[in-house]
């Protein structure tokens, strides 16, 4: 994936870089119950959070306060002899101090007024936004064909597939942790071939009735995670 940190704000285009969707969330074909439910976890449509985050012209037109902090008509016409610009940010967006510090001079040695600072910022939250939406969008689509080339995997899928997803949940939920779940739902890899197959490898070798000695019955020593993927590695003797 490309860096979620392009942003013209803490936590602001952060968010509108890494949140855009581009769509529904793609199926989590392993745990299903683990996708996001609520109000919290379920991510609105970019589209709609992009005509949101860019105020209109009326919104941003000199005089109006935002975020960033009051401007005055008169403000929004002038040029900072400090290089100290004030801009107005969208609801849910903050304006990043140390860049705006740090371009301050630059603007003011260009004789930017506050106003059209103003519009450079606008318009920079505006492109993010739709930057966004197609990143969000192609990487929804890359998870959701892992999933159906998984389900129609020659090894995996097919009429093997209930068992697949039997045996992979049974290994990450006796070897994995909730961290590994979390971490399989939010970066999409859970719907990945070659990570399901591994799974599936492994969950075979585990009876769900002893998982604590790879299915030995409850005969001999527990057996190492690390060895029930890599069983050739097991210690002799």
């Amino acid at each position: 994936m490309m860096s979620t940190h392009e942003r013209i704000g803490r936590p602001t285009i952060c968010w509108s870089a890494e949140g855009a969707s581009g769509g529904a969330e793609p199926e989590n074909i392993l745990f299903p119950d683990d996708a996001p439910q609520g109000a919290e976890g379920i991510h609105e449509p970019a589209h709609d959070r992009q005509a949101d985050s860019v105020k209109s012209d009326e919104e941003t037109a000199p005089g109006k306060a935002g975020d960033g902090g009051e401007t005055t008509p008169d403000e929004a016409d002038t040029v900072p002899e400090d290089g100290k610009y004030t801009l107005a940010m969208p609801e849910g967006i903050a304006v990043d101090e140390e860049l705006l510090t740090a371009l301050g001079p630059d603007f003011r040695e260009l004789g930017l007024t506050n106003g059209e600072a103003q519009k450079l910022a606008d318009r920079f939250i505006a492109i993010q936004a739709a930057r966004a939406e197609t990143r969000g969008k192609a990487w929804g689509e890359t998870v959701s064909k892992w999933a159906d080339d998984a389900k129609t995997d020659p090894e995996i899928g097919g009429r093997r597939w209930d068992g697949t997803v039997r045996d992979s949940r049974r290994f990450v939920n006796t070897m994995g942790t909730p961290a590994l779940r979390e971490y399989l739902e939010a970066s999409g890899g859970g719907n990945h071939p070659e990570l399901i197959r591994i799974f599936a490898k492994a969950g075979a070798l585990i009876k769900e009735d002893d998982p604590a000695t790879g299915g030995a019955g409850g005969a001999g020593r527990p057996v190492d995670p690390a060895h029930v993927l890599f069983p050739n590695d097991a210690p002799k003797g």
